[in-house]
């Protein structure tokens, strides 16, 4: 809603809750209404199905996206006849790598040759991709697909984390623009009457403003966290830097950006809680959720995921490559062998929690939010950079050349030369022989949705020659 009078109303003084609340009541019977309410327990449903049932729904659901795609989207039905290719040449997932992939490319120079071409503008939903990249892209969904897509989150994500929604109240940390970013006393948040949610400004998480949000978090009993991780640890660590009792909740669920080792700790410990994360995508073409044990198990039944190495080949089980996911629930816009940017690995081994749905097994975020070094090395998970660091508020590595880094450190009290000296040699451990500066800033700058990058690759995805 950028821009319109319902959220100038939302950021003026004293209507902000009104505001919030119309607002969720508008979208509600959309998000929440028949076709989310009879997914929930058929998503639950499936949950329990054994591999062989799950692949054999998923194989029906993509035989019917193929049909739908050859007979009623531009792009693929082009693309296809120009290599030959037929809905009878796919119909099982054995048969998705006869497909070409789609890049991000072809969805930002042309989102509506990806579109039902039978369907009426207004019969979409349409929305932007954050751009934290720096390359936004334009999406289509229909309505069931919107609401499919929350069923999902409600049944896969937050049921099982110990949260269902509408019950009781929770606070939610995210990227809305609850109050203006000049804004220099409270209130930083909305009370949305309709969801029971306790909405906070993510753009005022400074040391001066925080304790007003633990103050207000404690005015009623909330019973979860949902929210950034660095937003929510944000919140958690001055907590415990002052030394506070923790505000105890039943869960916290964190999304939308990774999630490091040394946050999960912190949040855990001020709210008394397990932190479990997800993994989705604006696109609608993966899900993955934290179950009680750790693991993020994918939702083949959301979406489909392959992890393809440099050479367009699958991966062996394990072994991280670029994931490429098929959307199965929008059939508005459609995304078939989407190279959605990330990079993972699936483990083909059950996990101990007893589901049968695949585990992601590691997650390394966009190709652009790793490091590759001179000698071709893909460096991601980068949190042990600052294990065992302290006196760090929160710091951003950006690989400005193939063997240049500059790390920025937001210190805290007691950071010093020796905590810096520290970080560059754990960075250098991992990178080699490269100028590595570490510099310390007031703040790092959120994106436009309100996100933090940890890391920013402005070299590219391939090191140079």
């Amino acid at each position: 809603m950028p821009g319109s009078w319902l959220q100038k109303l939302t950021t003026a003084p004293g209507l902000g809750s009104v505001a919030a609340t119309v607002q969720a009541w508008r979208v509600s019977r959309r998000r929440y209404g028949r076709v989310y309410e009879a997914l929930v327990p058929e998503i639950e449903r499936r949950s329990r199905m054994s591999r062989d049932e799950m692949r054999a729904h998923c194989d029906e659901r993509l035989a019917a996206l193929v049909s739908h795609a050859y007979a009623h989207v531009p792009h693929y039905r082009e693309a296809w006849r120009r290599a030959g290719l037929s809905p009878q040449d796919v119909r099982s997932i054995d048969d998705l790598a006869r497909l070409p992939i789609l890049s991000r490319e072809e969805v930002r120079a042309a989102p509506q040759r990806l579109l039902d071409e039978r369907l009426p503008p207004s019969a979409l939903i349409r929305l932007s991709t954050s751009g934290s990249t720096g390359s936004p892209l334009t999406l289509f969904r229909t309505p069931e697909a919107e609401a499919t897509s929350y069923a999902f989150f409600e049944a896969r994500c937050r049921r099982p984390a110990g949260m269902q929604f509408g019950r009781l109240p929770y606070v939610m940390i995210g990227g809305q623009l609850v109050a203006p970013v000049t804004r220099e006393r409270p209130p930083f948040w909305v009370y949305n009457y309709a969801w029971k949610q306790l909405y906070l400004s993510s753009y005022h998480l400074s040391e001066r403003f925080l304790p007003h949000y633990l103050d207000q978090m404690r005015r009623r009993p909330y019973h979860a966290i949902l929210g950034y991780p660095s937003s929510v640890y944000t919140v958690a660590r001055h907590l415990l830097e002052r030394g506070e009792p923790p505000i105890p909740m039943r869960c916290t669920i964190t999304s939308s950006e990774t999630l490091f080792e040394h946050q999960r700790e912190a949040i855990e410990r001020a709210f008394g809680c397990k932190v479990f994360d997800q993994y989705g995508a604006g696109e609608l073409c993966v899900f993955a959720a934290q179950c009680e044990q750790g693991s993020m198990h994918l939702s083949p039944d959301y979406g489909l995921v392959e992890v393809l190495g440099d050479d367009g080949r699958p991966c062996p089980a394990g072994q991280t490559g670029e994931l490429v996911c098929t959307s199965l629930i929008n059939f508005g816009q459609v995304f078939l062998r989407y190279r959605l940017g990330d990079r993972g690995a699936i483990d083909e081994n059950r996990c101990v929690c007893g589901s049968a749905l695949p585990v992601l097994s590691r997650l390394e975020g966009r190709v652009d939010e790793v490091l590759r070094t001179r000698d071709g090395r893909v460096i991601g998970r980068l949190d042990p950079v600052f294990k065992s660091v302290e006196h760090v508020r929160e710091a951003q590595i950006i690989q400005e050349e193939d063997d240049r880094f500059v790390v920025r450190v937001v210190p805290a009290p007691g950071y010093d030369a020796a905590t810096a000296e520290t970080i560059r040699r754990n960075l250098a451990d991992r990178v080699g022989d490269a100028r590595i500066d570490v510099i310390s800033v007031d703040r790092i700058e959120r994106t436009r949705a309100g996100k933090f990058r940890a890391v920013i690759n402005r070299v590219g995805a391939t090191p140079n020659p």
